[in-house]
């Protein structure tokens, strides 16, 4: 007969087995330590070993662990009634002199590749960068940091998204397909950017595989690694042109050539401005400072000649003042010629960067009526429609 229990009671019932079955307490358990961390008096502590992972949690002091040591724990399951889990609550915690398989198999690929090269000649990173491509997850927090990133300081960049599984089964193989079709499809793209949050180390495991080491080593284009936190390192930022710690540096580091670009196109355009007056100044001063000296000079002229000295003065003066005119329009001409040619001024202008379809559009007979069009000016962007 079907027998119906509330959540309270089967709790009970469930906690009941787990305290009275005596195969599930004093037990050893061994495997590779792929994650720990301490939170007050606890250590918690993730255990892997053939596929299958094991989290645990000691109140006992441990010393000498690492991420990739073999560890044996001693102690129990116990049932959670409040979150209906279980854990492996361990009374003692024993490091071995061994390194577990994870760790083992990683550095044999590791001396593997760097034996073959790939860790060395990539190519280098960009002078300047117009165009990005992300490989990434689409539905995560990574992309959203770095979008930010660059917009707030790049905002002329082309960004390309390739979603791609960043952790679990077939994730190495979606991250080698993503940049194989970069390489083979996007010839305009200055960088790639492989990034993904931080996690565990079986989190990760996909940037340490020889599938994602040997397609980053060989792509064309230059690769930035910005895979877990600072303290991650995976194959692939061994294999990559430059390592990121975060995604977040990754967004600034492609940035970076645009910000200091605009930073001395911005100091060479004062730097003319201030010199222009600095010049028109100077040579005023010096013209009237001259014309000054000649009245000076003049005046103690005989008196007949006095007249005549006057005239010559005013006509000389007269001069000087046109040519000082002439000077002052033609440099003046000269700083705006100047200022037109910094790439700011275009949008400034009222000019507009148009775009269909993520393409440029170069003439006007790339659109037609009913094309819609991504229009970016100096303060924001907004959509328009060819009518």
């Amino acid at each position: 007969m079907q027998r119906e229990l509330t959540v309270s009671r089967l709790n009970a019932d469930i906690w009941g087995v787990f305290d009275d079955e005596n195969v599930l307490h004093d037990i050893s358990v061994r495997g590779e330590v792929t994650e720990f961390r301490v939170a007050g008096s606890r250590t918690f502590i993730t255990l892997s070993e053939g596929g299958c992972v094991l989290g645990c949690v000691t109140f006992a002091a441990v010393k000498g662990i690492t991420v990739g040591a073999e560890a044996v724990l001693t102690g129990s399951v116990t049932f959670h009634k409040k979150s209906g889990r279980t854990s492996f609550v361990a009374d003692s915690v024993t490091v071995t002199d061994k390194r577990g398989a994870m760790l083992a198999e990683l550095l044999r690929l590791k001396e593997k590749l760097a034996a073959e090269g790939l860790f060395t000649g990539r190519p280098a990173f960009p002078s300047f960068i117009n165009k990005a491509a992300l490989v990434t997850s689409d539905s995560g927090a990574v992309l959203h940091d770095i979008v930010t990133v660059v917009r707030s300081k790049h905002p002329f960049m082309d960004l390309y998204v390739y979603d791609v599984r960043v952790q679990g089964e077939n994730s190495a193989e979606s991250i080698a397909a993503a940049l194989r079709d970069i390489n083979a499809l996007r010839g305009d793209i200055d960088v790639i950017v492989i990034a993904r949050g931080g996690g565990s180390a079986a989190d990760l495991q996909s940037y340490n595989t020889e599938t994602v080491a040997r397609a980053v080593a060989a792509s064309r284009i230059p690769v930035v690694s910005a895979v877990g936190h600072e303290t991650d390192y995976t194959l692939c930022d061994l294999c990559a042109s430059v390592r990121a710690g975060t995604p977040s540096i990754a967004a600034d580091m492609i940035c970076e050539p645009f910000v200091r670009l605009y930073s001395v196109t911005e100091n060479s355009a004062l730097g003319i401005e201030n010199a222009v007056k600095r010049l028109y100044i100077r040579e005023k001063q010096r013209i009237l400072l001259g014309a000054m000296r000649v009245i000076t000079l003049n005046e103690t002229m005989l008196a007949e000649k006095k007249n005549r000295i006057i005239a010559t003065v005013n006509e000389i003066y007269a001069k000087t003042e046109k040519l000082a005119a002439v000077v002052g329009e033609r440099l003046a001409s000269d700083a705006t010629a100047l200022d037109k040619l910094s790439p700011l001024s275009v949008l400034a202008g009222g000019y507009a960067k148009l775009s269909k379809n993520g393409r440029p559009v170069c003439a006007a007979a790339d659109v037609k009526k009913g094309d819609e069009l991504s229009v970016v000016m100096r303060d924001g962007k907004f959509k328009a429609k060819v009518i």
